[in-house]
């Protein structure tokens, strides 16, 4: 077992896609462009919000900014309470503190965003580590996961992080560390999207998640 467990946020501890889908669909449809479904998500969230915004859309680059500024506020008033831990979440985080794994997470989401979160859940106290994204800061996942490394004094060795896209796996290989594959999120759609990245783990849904890693 790794000492030190590494999540993603979006996809992986929680579905977030009702929040993520009503800021998006009603900022785009105030400018004009129609509405898009949950299916849209796929294989983009993760990315920085004016790249996503940019490739669901296609918008234009001047309204982009404007588009991601609106996003944003609309994720503090609202978005932000649109979300629902996966079935087998806090059972699975519970059996990894009980064997003595250090939890951290390390999501691109702003951190007053993933503080407020964590605090409607009690979830604070589950994690040894919050690595987020700060205005002015361009923090990509391979600096989060570092960052969480530093924190707790774990080396990338004895750690692996856990998520359901390209973004997370791609910055585990940048960084030298384990990936394990959130199947159930809505970054990879099938086993064979993530196969390509000598994932460790393939992991079907949240309760699987403690067995998984007992085998690695």
């Amino acid at each position: 077992m790794k000492k030190l467990v590494i999540f993603g946020f979006d996809g992986t501890l929680a579905d977030t896609s009702p929040g993520i889908l009503y800021c998006l669909n009603t900022t785009a449809t105030s400018l004009g462009y129609p509405p898009v479904d949950h299916d849209a998500l796929y294989g983009v969230i993760g990315f920085p919000l004016e790249e996503v915004i940019k490739r669901i859309f296609d918008m234009k680059d001047d309204e982009v900014k404007y588009a991601a500024n609106n996003y944003s506020k609309l994720y503090s008033q609202k978005g932000i309470e649109m979300f629902t831990l996966y079935d087998g979440i806090a059972d699975s985080l519970n059996k990894l503190k009980e064997n003595g794994c250090k939890l951290a997470i390390a999501t691109q989401k702003h951190t007053m965003f993933i503080s407020n979160m964590l605090e409607s859940f009690n979830g604070k106290n589950m994690f040894d580590a919050v690595c987020a994204t700060d205005v002015g800061t361009n923090l990509t996942k391979g600096d989060l996961i570092m960052q969480a490394c530093e924190k707790l004094g774990v080396s990338v060795e004895d750690s692996i992080i856990i998520g359901d896209s390209e973004v997370d796996a791609q910055g585990a290989e940048k960084v030298g560390m384990d990936f394990a594959a959130a199947l159930y999120g809505w970054g990879f759609r099938t086993k064979e999207d993530a196969e390509k990245y000598n994932c460790k783990a393939f992991i079907k849904s949240a309760n699987d998640i403690y067995l998984e890693l007992s085998l690695i």
